[in-house]
């Protein structure tokens, strides 16, 4: 990884900017700053830790080889989700042979999402019901899931990463939430910390 940049950025429009200008700090930061979380990301897509290093390089490789033909990014996070999702979805699809992406898909919920839900280290079996609970959701919905409460992604940046339709995404993550409520009320309270029903369903 390279020296990271004393320059401090702020905001993800400058930074991305002064990357596509050929400022070699602005490239620098991004790396420094989005490699763990697209790592942690993208782990959850293939356990073969050695694969997601090496596709992440080639995503930042690819970026910085083509910065000048890249369009404006209005969140570099969200940007570099999709692309590290694209790289591996591509590179798997030449080993198995299959044509999209569907709800077979593995996404593993054993996410640090319930870390940040539950801080209270005697609540460890509460922590395991919740990867339960979330391990018997479809793929599709536990990635919405994590990119919307871990991530704190809005509906449109997860529907770009994800490729999806909006409105696809704001009804999977309306039914999430209703199974959680059937399956489990306790994780309610625990949502609750982070926005109220109406607000995550805005």
């Amino acid at each position: 990884m390279p020296k990271q940049s004393t320059k401090v950025y702020n905001n993800d429009q400058q930074l991305w900017s002064d990357f596509k200008a050929g400022n070699h700090d602005a490239y620098t930061t991004i790396i420094h700053r989005y490699f763990k979380p697209m790592f942690i990301y993208a782990i959850r897509l293939s356990k073969d830790q050695d694969f997601v290093k090496d596709c992440i390089q080639d995503v930042f490789y690819n970026l910085w080889k083509r910065r000048e033909n890249i369009s404006h990014a209005e969140s570099v996070k969200s940007y570099l989700f999709t692309a590290i999702r694209f790289r591996i979805y591509r590179e798997q699809k030449k080993w198995n042979n299959f044509d999209e992406l569907n709800d077979d898909y593995a996404f593993d919920a054993e996410i640090n999402i319930e870390i940040k839900l539950i801080e209270d280290q005697n609540t460890i079996e509460l922590k395991r019901k919740l990867e339960t609970v979330l391990n018997n959701m479809p793929p599709r919905q536990k990635e919405i899931l994590y990119l919307r409460f871990y991530e704190n992604m809005d509906h449109g940046r997860i529907a770009q990463i994800m490729g999806l339709n909006q409105q696809v995404v704001y009804n999977l993550l309306h039914k999430s939430l209703m199974r959680l409520r059937k399956d489990w009320h306790v994780l309610l309270i625990a949502f609750s910390s982070f926005a109220s029903a109406q607000s995550i369903l805005k």
